[in-house]
């Protein structure tokens, strides 16, 4: 089957205007590297006629510009070189129109921002700025004539053609805002009013690039030729976006942020496609490594080498991508070509921790220049902060006299991290009630109260109390203990260093009840979910202690499941300050070293295992058996450790013998013994309630053996089998061959892929998202823990003459309730109604006391 792309072009070009050599070179130049163009004969015509071709490139200005926009900015090079005179058009209404992700002022600060680290990225590039004109789209787009424009083309078409205009470009919504309607119009309409023969844009355009190229000329104006690069891959698969930080790498990101955001990025062994990495060298630095290259050439200089460049010292001649690695493993190697370079790659003569280590040095090394101008130029860390105050880059300092060379010379603290995370919260909730505001719906007083009671409030800062039981409504979402050492901030979990001195061998695990789904932490919180995971995690820790010991210190189980405060009275009283971010859903734990691997245990095959499995037969690299079934249960557990990354990185599965090579073999074996140990009785007590434990997570640590002084002790840590760390399937709806519905996350993520928010930053969740989410939760930890409904459960041996009488305990325990303490006056004497299906029976007091003394309290 034909490109139907290459088709079109090849035809164009069948029916060129004839051109001089040297105004062919120029058409060459202007239409290289593309992947597609529209109206080539409308550039041609203009060259022929002896005119400046004039193009524009447009960016809404919204999220902060990432390294993908190198891509346009090379191939804008490319037009100054042709002559074309390119105007850069900052669309700052088309940012307000973009789902109204900000508001006016915000935008303009982006403006600001955006012309700023344009012209920088410019410079680096060796593009000379003086021959580009950058216009702000409000400079004409609120006129009378171009708004009337407006009127007329949105006569002519409808609703269906302009939905369709901006789906590659415009978030898909089942009812569209009218904005998001109007944009594509809009941007057609820039053709005219900037006086252009040609737009400029990234393929993802096309259909507003056809939807202008059918309207224009219906309203009496010219159409103009369009031209398209492909799209940047994002570094975890789709397209590399802003409104995805996981996806891209900010101008403005540190050598550490790019080097963990490399570290998770896709990148399997010999394969191209889904590359993220691979992909991201051929579309961005290979092309900017040619730009420099040319531009040497054309100062009659040698192409750079070593720094400044992305070729190492003594590279052949001709080269534009180096990969340096040591002897042992085939020393440096150089590359003339992506071809080259996708080769080698797909020969597995590369691997992928080479590779990624080069595109890390090759990004520190291009984006050094833009930090270091970023660093030194206080006007623009003003500006960067008021246009992104929830992400910016500058200094958090209140004194404003700091000197410039003290900017970003050391990393904030925690305290200073978690002011800055509960400035962005307040900032979220006051967004949300201006756009309620906005939207002639503002939230009313009683409204916010039910919804701060429903977790839907988004200010983390609202530390609210806890509440005294487990089926607390509160929402706690960012703790707040000034008095207290903020030691690490996690997606769930706050933990503290304690203040008394004989506490420095412990720390103060706080689970909040932030709520976060493909890597991004949503605005809002579910309601109790850190007292829910606390409250199993301690009963885990407790029921499986007999094999391993864990780090809890404080509560004892006892004490949580007998009440709160009692719990609490446990706890040191210098923390009574804080008692109502911290009761039910803190733990005090021994302080240890943390093995850096995740022991996850696989009884099913789901999720990523089964993932991996239809693509190549194995889980983690592990071979398994032909024909499984999704969601079949294994032959026996499966051990399937990941590394335990850095906070902000990804764990990588790993092989179970690759355990070896980090922690040690004798280690390595007491770790799987142990997990797999813990898998099982878990798995089985699980199913005795209902539940099917499908796969789950571990993490250990260790601590000094005091009976061994050159020896350690392995401990369980952290959270256990809660719906965080595992996956429950109910047993009764368990059906193989298809994914199963669980008991943790699964209802939110299933509402984010329907709205399109995957990963997207921002999100509050609607109420009935929070509501069922929390469901699923408590339904698990009833069900394991045997509470609420799922309490009554189990059988009590009551003989009643000759008859041996299986009663539910909930019949026993209500017959207590409401006759045992009114009836019973002394001794074992009396009788105690009980109902068993349709027969009353009247119990002496001491059959029902004995039986709950020999087998009620195991309950």
């Amino acid at each position: 089957m034909s490109d139907p792309a290459f088709t079109q072009q090849v035809a164009e070009k069948a029916s060129t205007i004839a051109l001089s050599p040297e105004k062919e070179a120029e058409y060459e130049r202007i239409t290289r590297s593309l992947q597609e163009y529209t109206g080539g004969d409308i550039i041609r015509k203009v060259l022929a006629d002896g005119e400046t071709v004039r193009a524009y490139w447009g960016t809404a200005t919204t999220g902060r510009p990432h390294i993908a926009y190198c891509v346009p900015l090379v191939k804008i090079a490319d037009f100054l070189t042709a002559g074309v005179h390119v105007k850069i058009l900052l669309a700052d209404l088309h940012a307000f129109l973009d789902a109204s992700k900000s508001t006016l002022q915000t935008v303009q600060y982006r403006v600001k921002y955006y012309s700023i680290l344009l012209k920088t990225v410019f410079t680096v590039l060796g593009v000379p700025i003086d021959k580009l004109e950058f216009v702000t789209g409000t400079s004409y787009q609120l006129k009378a004539d171009y708004t009337l424009d407006v009127y007329k083309f949105h006569a002519l078409t409808s609703t269906r053609e302009a939905e369709h205009a901006g789906a590659d470009v415009v978030k898909e919504s089942e009812s569209p805002l009218m904005s998001s309607l109007l944009y594509p119009g809009l941007q057609a309409l820039d053709e005219q009013y900037l006086d252009v023969h040609m737009q400029f844009g990234g393929v993802d355009q096309r259909k507003i690039f056809m939807y202008a190229a059918h309207f224009l000329p219906r309203l009496g104006y010219a159409k103009r030729a369009h031209l398209m690069n492909a799209m940047v891959p994002g570094l975890s698969g789709g397209k590399m976006s802003a409104s995805d930080p996981k996806s891209k790498i900010d101008f403005l990101d540190t050598p550490a942020d790019i080097k963990s955001k490399i570290k998770a990025a896709l990148c399997p062994p010999g394969e191209v496609e889904n590359n993220g990495v691979l992909a991201f060298i051929k579309a961005a630095l290979i092309p900017v490594q040619a730009l420099r290259n040319e531009q040497a050439s054309n100062k009659g200089e040698k192409a750079p080498v070593g720094e400044g460049s992305f070729v190492s010292a003594g590279a052949p001649e001709g080269t534009l991508f180096s990969i340096t690695r040591p002897e042992k493993f085939g020393g440096d190697v150089h590359f003339s070509s992506y071809e080259e370079l996708e080769k080698a790659y797909v020969a597995e003569q590369v691997h992928p921790g080479d590779l990624k280590g080069a595109v890390t040095d090759a990004l520190i090394n291009l984006l050094a220049p833009i930090r270091k101008a970023f660093e030194e130029d206080q006007e623009w860390q003003e500006v960067e902060k008021l246009a992104y105050p929830d992400t910016s880059a500058a200094p958090a300092a209140a004194d404003k006299k700091v000197k410039k060379k003290d900017v970003r010379k050391s990393a904030p603290t925690e305290e200073e991290r978690a002011a800055l995370r509960a400035a962005k919260e307040k900032e979220k909730a006051e967004k949300a009630a201006a756009k309620a505001t906005a939207e002639g719906n503002p939230l009313k007083s009683a409204d916010l109260q039910k919804s701060s009671q429903a977790a839907a409030e988004a200010s983390p800062a609202s530390t609210v109390a806890s509440g005294s039981g487990l089926s607390s409504t509160s929402c706690v979402t960012s703790t707040n203990l000034p008095k207290l050492k903020l030691l690490a901030k996690g997606k769930v979990r706050d933990i503290y260093a304690l203040p008394a001195p004989e506490d420095q061998d412990k720390l103060l695990f706080v689970a909040t009840d932030r709520m976060s789904a493909f890597d991004v932490i949503m605005n809002n919180g579910i309601p109790s979910k850190g007292i829910t995971l606390t409250t199993l995690s301690l009963f885990w820790f407790d029921k499986l202690k007999h094999i391993i010991p864990n780090h809890v210190l404080t509560p004892s189980p006892a004490s949580c499941l007998a009440s709160p405060a009692d719990a609490w009275s446990e706890f040191p009283r210098s923390l009574d300050e804080y008692r109502d971010q911290l009761e039910g859903r803190s733990m005090i734990v021994k302080k240890c070293e943390v093995v850096k691997i995740e022991a996850i245990v696989r009884g099913y095959i789901t999720g990523s295992a089964w993932s991996e499995y239809k693509k190549s037969q194995t889980v983690h690299g592990i071979s398994m058996p032909a024909g499984l079934l999704e969601s079949q249960k294994l032959p026996k557990p499966l051990f399937t450790p990941s590394t335990k990354a850095d906070q902000g990185e990804h764990d990588e599965n790993i092989h179970p013998d690759k355990v070896k090579d980090i922690c040690g073999p004798e280690l390595a074996e007491q770790i799987e013994k142990v997990a797999i140990q813990l898998y099982t009785e878990a798995s089985e007590y699980a199913l005795e309630r209902g539940l099917i434990l499908a796969d789950t997570k571990f993490e250990f640590g260790l601590l000094p053996d005091r009976s061994s002084p050159n020896r350690t002790q392995l401990i369980l840590i952290d959270e256990v089998l809660t719906p965080d760390s595992s996956r429950y399937w109910s047993s009764s709806e368990y059906v193989q061959g298809k994914p199963q519905a669980s008991f943790d996350k699964q209802y939110l993520r299933d509402w984010l892929i329907k709205e399109g928010l995957k990963a997207k930053e921002d999100v509050t969740l609607p109420l009935h998202v929070v509501n069922e989410t929390k469901k699923k939760y408590e339904e698990a930890r009833d069900r394991v823990m045997g509470l609420g409904e799922f309490g009554k459960h189990g059988k009590i041996g009551v003989k009643a003459g000759d008859e041996d009488l299986g009663l539910q305990t909930d019949q026993v325990e209500d017959a207590i309730q409401a006759e045992a303490r009114d009836k019973v006056t002394s001794g074992k004497h009396g009788k105690i109604g009980v109902k068993a299906g349709d027969e009353d029976l009247a119990l002496q007091t001491d059959q029902v006391e004995d039986a709950i003394q020999s087998e009620a309290r195991k309950l």
